[in-house]
């Protein structure tokens, strides 16, 4: 079977990603009417595929979208893809939109979804930025009250990321109007004071990261205190350490917020002892 660079997969067909189509009427593009998940392979392997293949079927009985998980299963799907691939750690995009219909508020019954894959090679974070830690800044969280759903349209996550390149950082971190912390643009937050991790409340409001759940039960086995309980801006910044998780990010120290440093302004023993753990399990 020939290799492929950057690889697509719609609706049963694979081939190059510069040659991949949907249709301008698919309601993915034409409402955000899709949700989607990303998976990161290493070795080949992919990491937590269980618990993000669960957290997609939450996401599309959020929107009720249906989708039959029999007929057109995505384990075989997304294996095929690797094997077809050349990237031994790979990220994985998956896309799930309504389907094509002529454009309309009203959804038609009847509809066959739209299933989207890319395998791209898996984004390296540097040494530098593990070693130092990232720049991030706070800001009004503008999205909409589901962000538990996985949904595509992330308008304001892009804009609130690429107001934060603009400013010479690496992040955002949402904050309510009411000065509530929730999260980063694709990213999960961990605060920590007095050798404690306190997360925000994983409500409706936050993405239920599968990545941070994998560090939970890591904490748990490394006998860390957790609490999970609303943090506000002064907490947040008057930290020991922050960090952020994720699937592309894994565990990132946060290391100035604002333009403040956070704790000594380096990155942190709990911090490097999680994202140390994280590599030795993962690439193991």
């Amino acid at each position: 079977m020939n290799s492929m660079p950057e690889l697509a997969y719609v609706n049963g067909v694979f081939g190059p990603v510069c040659e991949a189509r949907v249709s301008i009427e698919d309601r993915g593009f034409q409402f955000g009417d899709a949700v989607y998940e990303v998976i990161v392979a290493y070795n080949r392997k992919p990491f937590l595929l269980d618990h993000h293949l669960r957290r997609l079927r939450s996401s599309l009985a959020g929107i009720a979208l249906a989708f039959d998980f029999e007929a057109c299963p995505l384990e075989p799907i997304i294996a095929e893809g690797l094997g077809r691939c050349e990237f031994s750690d790979a990220m994985i995009y998956l896309q799930i939109t309504r389907g094509v219909a002529p454009r309309s508020h009203v959804i038609p019954a009847g509809m066959k979804p739209t299933v989207v894959m890319t395998f791209k090679a898996l984004p390296v974070i540097p040494d530098e930025l593990r070693r130092t830690g990232v720049q991030v800044i706070t800001t009004v969280d503008t999205r909409w009250a589901n962000c538990y759903i996985k949904a595509v349209t992330l308008l304001p996550n892009v804009l609130a990321k690429n107001e934060a390149i603009r400013r010479g950082c690496y992040d955002a971190i949402f904050v309510t109007a009411a000065g509530e912390v929730r999260e980063c643009t694709s990213a999960n937050l961990f605060v920590i004071q007095g050798g404690i991790i306190r997360i925000p409340p994983r409500t409706q409001s936050i993405l239920h990261g599968v990545t941070q759940g994998y560090l939970l039960d890591l904490v748990a086995s490394l006998a860390i205190e957790v609490r999970e309980e609303p943090i506000d801006v002064p907490s947040l910044r008057s930290a020991d350490e922050v960090f952020m998780s994720g699937t592309a990010s894994e565990v990132l120290a946060i290391t100035t917020i604002d333009d403040l440093p956070v704790g000594n302004g380096r990155v942190g023993p709990i911090t490097r002892r999680l994202s140390e753990e994280f590599i030795r399990r993962t690439r193991s």
